[in-house]
């Protein structure tokens, strides 16, 4: 690999980066202008910055890991997340987009009329980003190890980038950089995968190969989670509410669900050949990266590495924005301060919160298994009301409360205890009653207060 190309490849990255999220910031004077774009994002915007926010260390890195350990069956990983991205184009985000909110958490006050409601909606949504971004940082600092640049020192710099330009010019630059990054990851992916030689290594005729067997991966939790946070997760819903119109949702989240499932195989394919062929990763250093290190030229490796900074990057700029976008418009919008105020509040807030995640990147290391918490998290406490707000006829205000009290209960106690059926689909079932038992106290209610007046 070519280090001096690396870097200055990364530098150049970085001066572009910064010059976008400056250009970006001129007439931002409202938070929809910071947040949403002015609702004004088009179908190739949209098409990118959707594939983009899911194409980051997880589905890459994070897959490629896994697929070394356990084989083809991690595609059930990054299949969930394009199924969701399939949803969304199928018609569930075209009714976000109608609903002309700001944020997910604001369908608790807007359907169900529930202030508090809102409020605990977006906190549980705000610790899950969180844990997202800093799970995007652990892929990052990895990223740099398997560089060998050991010196903490290079990944602030880039953590400061990102937060920077995001800072700067919020929605507007994240959109912006989504493109070029996520065209610069889909070229060069094509690259390595077409740049495989094979004789570049010697082949172990003896090693073992992954075990493909279904029942020793948490297939359910892979699949079924990312599907399902899919259609709650804050960034995904603000790029819905910043779509132009609702048509454009259906066609541009169906086309970066198919792109997203084409670059999650080639990384999970380099993950399979790593162990076939017995490429090993020292320490901390990706599986993914010295695979294609040994399977391809020097060339080719360093435009890999630049593809997977900017995954790392495209994921999480759009998180440190979209939890940003929480605080500002669900916590701390008044018509006491001003729209140019506001929007100032909303930058210190986005820079409070790269700043913050930065510390506990070095308290953990594994980057699925961070993404899986901070799914299932949000799923079993907010998934079951959010869908039944957007899909009921008579949503229950009470309903809502009994199911993200039961979910939020069966998430804590199915942690520690083991049944024959998936904790996950337990916290979700368990959450569904929650919430008919308490539509029906509201219903009761109603008819009682319906005789009474009688």
């Amino acid at each position: 690999m070519n280090i001096p190309f690396f870097l200055a490849i990364t530098a150049l990255l970085g001066s572009i980066y910064i010059w976008i999220g400056k250009r970006s910031s001129k007439n931002v004077q409202t938070n929809d202008d910071y947040f949403l774009m002015g609702r004004k994002l088009g179908f190739f915007q949209l098409s990118l910055t959707l594939l983009a926010t899911q194409l980051g260390g997880g589905s890459l890195l994070g897959a490629a890991q896994e697929a070394y350990q356990k084989g083809w069956i991690v595609l059930f990983y990054p299949l969930g997340a394009c199924l969701g991205l399939f949803a969304l184009g199928m018609g569930f985000g075209g009714k976000l987009r109608k609903l002309n909110i700001s944020t997910i958490a604001e369908i608790f006050e807007k359907i169900y009329r529930s202030r508090r409601q809102r409020l605990i909606a977006s906190g549980l949504s705000i610790l899950a980003l969180f844990f997202i971004l800093v799970a995007q940082g652990i892929a990052a600092k990895n990223f740099f190890i398997a560089m060998n640049f050991q010196s903490p020192i290079i990944f602030i710099l880039f953590w400061a980038i990102l937060i920077a330009y995001t800072v700067m010019g919020g929605l507007k630059a994240v959109v912006n950089t989504d493109i070029l990054q996520a065209l610069f990851i889909l070229v060069t992916l094509g690259f390595a995968f077409f740049s495989i030689n094979f004789s570049n290594i010697a082949i172990s005729k003896h090693q073992v190969s992954p075990n493909l067997g279904i029942s020793t991966v948490p297939w359910i939790s892979w699949f079924f989670m990312p599907f399902l946070f899919m259609l709650i997760e804050q960034d995904m819903g603000q790029r819905c509410f910043a779509a132009k119109k609702p048509k454009i949702i259906s066609i541009s989240a169906v086309v970066a669900g198919i792109l997203l499932l084409v670059s999650s195989s080639v990384a999970i394919y380099f993950g399979v050949l790593a162990k076939k062929l017995g490429i090993q990763a020292l320490g901390n250093a990706s599986i993914l990266i010295e695979s294609v290190k040994a399977l391809t030229n020097p060339v080719v490796t360093t435009l890999f590495m630049g593809a997977i900074f900017m995954a790392v990057i495209s994921t999480a700029d759009s998180i440190l924005c979209s939890i940003g976008s929480n605080l500002s418009y669900d916590f701390l919008v008044s018509k006491k301060i001003s729209a140019k105020k506001q929007v100032w509040i909303s930058r210190m807030l986005t820079l409070i919160t790269g700043l913050g995640s930065l510390g506990l990147v070095y308290v953990f290391d594994n980057v699925v298994t961070m993404l899986m918490f901070a799914y299932e998290l949000s799923v079993c406490i907010l998934f079951v009301p959010i869908t039944l707000a957007m899909l009921s006829k008579n949503p229950s205000r009470l309903g809502a409360y009994f199911s993200m009290a039961l979910g939020a209960i069966g998430f804590g106690v199915f942690r520690f205890i083991s049944l024959p059926i998936p904790k996950e689909v337990m916290t979700l079932s368990l959450s569904f009653i929650g919430y008919m038992i308490g539509r029906k106290i509201d219903l009761q209610r109603t008819y009682v207060k319906q005789i009474q007046e009688e």
